[in-house]
């Protein structure tokens, strides 16, 4: 599937997803489905750190990593954890679209500027942890 569908009813879900905790995080944020109970997390879900994007599903139903740009690269021991001990067998990466996270090489002086302007570190500082953040994003 190179394409994103739209789900705007319970059958424009793909049908190996209806039924199982990818299909039922559906339902919950697209389909308004009213909210459940859970005693424990079905799924584990990755997304973006951003402050605007919220996820409307039942209290417990899921574990979330947030990081910038949803990117889970360094946060094996949290994946597995939600595994080995949470009990999860599906996980769900959410995206979206306009992420500051996406080429912020060609963020670099904002970024470094922002170091320096707003917390207050030397430049020199700043530019060393813009390179050693850039080198496992």
């Amino acid at each position: 599937m190179n394409h994103l569908i739209v789900v705007s009813t319970t059958e424009s879900i793909v049908a190996e997803y209806r039924d199982n905790p990818i299909g039922l995080l559906l339902e919950y944020h697209n389909l308004n489905r009213p909210l459940d109970e859970y005693a424990t997390a079905q799924l584990l879900i990755g997304m973006c750190m951003d402050s605007r994007k919220h996820l409307r599903i039942p209290d417990n139903f899921a574990f979330i990593i947030r990081a910038g740009g949803a990117n889970l690269r360094y946060s094996e021991f949290k994946v597995s954890y939600a595994i080995a001990v949470g009990g999860v067998k599906s996980i769900a990466l959410i995206g979206h679209n306009n992420c500051g996270m996406v080429n912020l090489v060609a963020r670099r002086e904002q970024f470094i500027q922002g170091l320096v302007d707003n917390a207050g570190w030397e430049r020199e500082q700043a530019e060393e942890h813009f390179m050693h953040f850039c080198a496992y994003v």
